[in-house]
């Protein structure tokens, strides 16, 4: 028998939503889209000091055990920098678009991302069409024929991705190798030229840090195995990193409530980006991974900085609250959202369990009034705060 997640929520096919552009006004978007350059800097330089900090305790002369638990709290750290580094990317970190560039590419040593690449694969392809399968690839979900078609190898796959453990293996052959080292992806090897320095940078960079790693272990453990340092030093760090992103790229665009289109015509702004990301909460000690977790403001405004987003996210769930998918994180939480999310449905839209049986409530796209939907949803450009900022 089938897993039927235990919430039902209102369907909303025909009620009228404002657009994401009008949940803040002009001086709130001023505000919280306003970048600072020591804050900025403050948090790269602490989380890069505590980066270090937990590196060499990852490799240091200590019993074993003191190694894996600082190890852990490395791969941690590099998710904090990444975070850094994804704001950096799109220009909303500190002021200044070059700056913003640079020291993104600097936050994606540790986690050997291309910031060219990821420009592609985040700014233009996830942010430009959330959740249309063909489109974000991101944990895209199958549809029941989808999975049908597939060999049995990829069908394991598909299996081992959308259990509680998929995270765990997800994001490196899914989407780190194959598109955010090379430029060999369909959407960006045709201009790889603009890439090339960027994927050089990646790869020198993940050298020097794995070298970085073993001449310090050799250094402050010379008794230790080569290899025993080269796992606990960058192997565990670098697994853990992996393992986080990839449960938060899941966390923010899977639930039974969240749908998914494979067809424009029903796809919206809205419907994508407010109806299609969580609010998760978790709790206040795990710092800026808990801001990430207060998607939707992000994704109705990629200018404000992480920092921001807090602040951001309550003036978001006061405009548009009822169409936003929010639940305390709890490991009952999780398992039920892995247990209800394996395929999609999107005729009926409808998550569905691997036999195509439903799992939940029907996640039915909003649709706008004439006069609203006529209204361009788009998010504020760098020319909009330009001419804030003007005024």
């Amino acid at each position: 028998m089938s897993a039927t997640f235990p919430l039902e929520f209102p369907e909303t096919e025909n009620r009228e939503q404002g657009t994401p552009h009008t949940w803040l006004t002009k001086g709130d978007r001023l505000e919280v889209s306003r970048p600072s350059l020591m804050r900025g800097l403050a948090l790269l330089g602490t989380y890069f000091c505590l980066y270090y900090a937990t590196m060499i305790g990852a490799v240091a002369d200590l019993p074993l055990a003191a190694n894996l638990v600082l190890g852990f709290f490395n791969g941690y750290m590099i998710g904090m920098i990444f975070i850094i580094g994804h704001d950096c990317g799109h220009r909303a970190f500190v002021p200044g678009r070059g700056l913003n560039w640079w020291l993104g590419r600097l936050a994606f040593i540790p986690c050997a991302h291309s910031i060219t690449l990821w420009d592609v694969g985040h700014n233009k392809t996830h942010h430009a069409r959330t959740n249309l399968k063909g489109f974000d690839y991101p944990w895209s979900p199958m549809s029941k024929e989808d999975y049908d078609a597939c060999g049995p190898f990829r069908r394991f796959l598909e299996r081992v991705y959308r259990s509680p453990f998929g995270p765990l293996v997800y994001y490196y052959p899914q989407i780190w190798l194959p598109r955010l080292v090379l430029p060999v992806a369909h959407d960006s090897r045709h201009e790889w030229r603009r890439h090339v320095f960027d994927s050089a940078f990646v790869i020198l960079g993940l050298i020097a840090t794995i070298a970085g790693v073993l001449v310090l272990g050799q250094w402050l453990a010379p008794e230790r195995p080569l290899w025993l340092t080269f796992v606990v030093g960058w192997v565990v760090p670098f697994a853990v990193w992996n393992y986080l992103m990839a449960l938060s790229i899941y966390l923010q665009h899977t639930h039974p409530r969240i749908p998914w289109f494979d067809n424009e015509d029903e796809w919206s702004f809205y419907n994508g980006n407010i109806r299609g990301t969580t609010h998760v909460e978790f709790p206040k000690f795990t710092g800026l991974m808990r801001n990430v977790h207060e998607h939707p403001a992000h994704h109705a405004l990629p200018s404000i900085p992480i920092y921001k987003l807090e602040q951001a996210e309550s003036k978001l769930l006061d405009a548009f609250g009822e169409d936003v998918v929010r639940y305390k994180w709890t490991p009952a939480a999780y398992l039920a959202v892995t247990r209800a999310c394996k395929l999609y449905d999107f005729r009926n839209h409808v998550w569905t369990d691997f036999q195509g049986r439903p799992t939940g409530a029907r996640t039915l796209p909003v649709r706008l009034s004439a006069a609203r939907a006529g209204r361009p949803l788009r998010v504020a450009s760098a020319e909009d705060r330009a001419e804030d900022r003007a005024d």
